[in-house]
């Protein structure tokens, strides 16, 4: 019998045994559901200023636990309070946003889609998918939507395990 993309999420996280298959439980539901090329988890400090990577589908360009500032923005400020998923379908789109777009368009990436997961008013981290240029449409974007209960599973877990 086949499982469905979210039985098989659910599969995982109840037998997981390392911090990575919780990421790899979350990326392979993101695969099913929207379709990605690079995929990662990124664990908010507010308070320390920084993200912190929690996993990563390319440790060699993103490594896990690898840090950056958070740019207190707009849009950040968007994402936390509206919950509102930032995405862009080309390199042009993201050019203001990306600080590492040669990184990303290095790795054969020119679109994005960027999941905010917030639980009681706090922004846990987001969940962060890449493709090729003109892979996520609206339609792409609707269905990562699906994914931001199972990212505050995930995250909930991760954030037990890390020093965020």
């Amino acid at each position: 019998m086949h499982q469905s993309p979210h039985d098989a999420f659910v599969e995982a996280l109840a037998t997981y045994r390392t911090e990575r298959d919780v990421g790899a439980a979350l990326h392979r539901l993101a695969e099913a559901l929207v379709g990605v090329k690079l995929f990662t988890m990124t664990a908010d400090n507010p308070a320390g200023g920084y993200v912190r990577r929690v996993y990563s589908s390319d440790e060699v360009a993103y490594p896990v636990l690898g840090t950056k500032p958070i740019v207190f923005d707009d849009t950040y400020e968007k994402m936390r309070t509206e919950r509102f998923i930032y995405s862009a379908n080309s390199v042009k789109a993201m050019e203001q946003d990306f600080p590492d777009l040669t990184l990303i368009r290095s790795l054969g990436c020119g679109s994005a889609i960027n999941i905010p997961v917030v639980a009681g008013g706090e922004m846990l981290g987001s969940v962060n998918l890449l493709e090729v240029e003109g892979a996520y449409p609206a339609e792409k974007v609707e269905a990562a939507r699906a994914l931001v209960v199972p990212a505050a599973a995930c995250f909930l877990i991760l954030r037990s395990r890390f020093t965020i």
